[in-house]
């Protein structure tokens, strides 16, 4: 297959992962507004219907930008300049699956302080203002960057990519859940039994952080924040 053709059918899986995740989330939680789902609800305002659509609009920038990358990924792989290894059995299923808490543990540390940096006043309104803009989010609102933004978000794929030995398929696993658990955090809905406050970044946590608190940067977890002394409880 043709580098063009992997950049196609690429950009557009992650545009179906997003719609498939967030849009099962959406049905889920949001459609009908049932009742024993809304009592979980952790702003009690409806989120607008051109709210979600924006949201929408800007998550979908986000991906055809993050398949843009996909061109970067294949130069790196085609040149032997990445860490990437063909054969499970090279290293072993416990390293691959260690591998893939590796990644999540480097990105939840390379988001807290990418976040940190853009909430910075001389950057902030330049940069991640458009996602706060979203101040009672939807799983739609998980991408929905400003076009810099997503440029940064993508940084923690080389650290991976030239740091660690990786398999595609952990590469793939790793960003599937990168996937789900922003739109969890993005739900706007508690998740009792999923989501735990003691070393979890929840959804209450994140919406805090959207409705304005300065506080709550980590994605996974609340390690940096506690550490950094910028956790809130609500």
């Amino acid at each position: 297959m043709s580098d063009f053709w992997i950049w196609m059918y690429g950009t557009l899986f992650f545009v179906l992962r997003y719609g498939l995740i967030a849009g099962c989330l959406y049905g889920v939680f949001y459609a009908g507004r049932k009742k024993e789902m809304w009592s979980r609800k952790i702003q009690s305002k409806w989120p607008s219907g051109i709210q979600i659509k924006s949201e929408i609009f800007y998550s979908l920038i986000t991906l055809i930008i993050y398949g843009l990358g996909i061109w970067l990924f294949l130069y790196w792989v085609k040149n032997g300049k990445t860490r990437m290894y063909a054969n499970i059995d090279d290293f072993g299923t416990l390293y691959f699956i260690s591998s893939i808490v590796v990644m999540i543990v480097l990105h939840d540390t390379y988001f807290y302080w990418t976040h940190r940096l853009i909430h910075h006043k001389w950057i902030f309104k330049y940069v991640h203002l458009t996602h706060h803009r979203f101040s009672n989010p939807t799983p739609w609102a998980a991408f929905a960057f400003h076009p810099l933004e997503a440029i940064i978000s993508m940084g923690i794929i080389p650290i991976i990519l030239f740091l660690i030995p990786f398999h595609h398929w952990a590469l793939f696993v790793f960003i599937t859940f990168l996937t789900v658990y922003n739109a969890i955090i993005h739900l706007g809905f508690k998740i009792p039994y999923i989501t735990s406050g003691e070393i979890q970044n929840t959804g209450e946590d994140h919406n805090l952080h959207h409705q304005g608190v300065a506080g709550n940067y980590g994605l996974y977890f609340n390690f940096w924040d506690k550490v950094m002394g910028t956790y809130c409880k609500q």
